[in-house]
């Protein structure tokens, strides 16, 4: 009984240690900066994300809108890019590009 009582603590310390490794996607947009490449953004935020829109404006600067969905809350994050570089990001809401600047 005592072995199994080890066993069943050990498995309750690796469970709670892995949980808590794990940092919401709310907390690392703190880490995020304007003017990062996509690049600099995925070592951050990682690869999975959803690629939303991509379009061209009128004045010929390519935007990009990429989704973030954060797993422990399921809230979804909009990143957006202009020329290769972040523009914005904020909480999911309409799919339109807002309007960007380019950071300098």
């Amino acid at each position: 009984m005592k072995k199994y009582l080890v066993h069943f603590s050990f498995l309750a310390l690796v469970l709670c240690a892995g949980f808590g490794c794990s940092t919401s996607t709310a907390h690392k947009l703190n880490q995020l900066d304007l003017g990062m490449t996509p690049a600099q953004v995925k070592k951050i935020l990682g690869d999975e994300y959803v690629a939303r829109a991509s379009t061209t404006d009128t004045n010929g600067a390519h935007l990009q809108l990429w989704e973030y969905t954060d797993k422990k809350t399921q809230e979804a994050y909009n990143v957006y890019f202009k020329d290769g570089r972040l523009s914005q990001w904020s909480p999911h809401g309409k799919l339109d590009f807002p309007v960007l600047t380019t950071p300098k």
